[in-house]
């Protein structure tokens, strides 16, 4: 089989993938976005615990509040720029104000961790169950299809 075949037929079956999940309404609630990044007051930035990565998470809409969803935008930025840092191997574990997990991207995803982002940027929905305190823990695996020591980013998010 020519390379122009496999390309197709690869082509053809992502396609058929995504029709195939739009069609059966299952939405795609893991989803990476481009763009550069944009800092507000309402964002939190952070490097990882061992400074391979800096991490921003921007929670909308503000205030956060647990009778509505809530978009949890994350962007993986290179060492020590406000460059987004293509192509992350990342886990997101939301807990509770008790330490219990209470959320994971990969099991919203239907994927084993980690999850993989080529754009750098991923945004993720969650509906907080309740006012409180909440840890969002933002762990990187992997830069540039090169593994890494598990390095991680936790946020604090106040729910009202």
């Amino acid at each position: 089989m020519s390379n122009a075949n496999v390309i197709r037929n690869i082509t053809l079956t992502s396609i058929l993938i995504v029709g195939v999940f739009s069609i059966i309404g299952l939405p795609l609630l893991v989803y990476g976005q481009s763009g550069s990044p944009s800092f507000s007051a309402d964002g939190l930035k952070k490097q990882t615990n061992s400074g391979a990565l800096g991490v921003v998470v921007q929670p909308s809409p503000q205030p956060i509040g647990h009778t509505e969803p809530t978009s949890l935008k994350i962007q993986f930025l290179t060492k020590g720029t406000d460059t987004v840092q293509p192509h992350i191997d990342y886990e997101v574990i939301i807990k509770d104000s008790s330490g219990k997990q209470v959320f994971a991207a990969s099991q919203l995803a239907g994927q084993p961790a980690p999850l993989h982002t080529s754009e750098g940027i991923v945004t993720i929905p969650y509906k907080f169950p309740s006012p409180g305190d909440y840890t969002v823990d933002v762990t990187a695996y992997g830069i540039l299809f090169n593994p890494i020591k598990p390095e991680s980013a936790d946020f604090t998010i106040k729910v009202t």
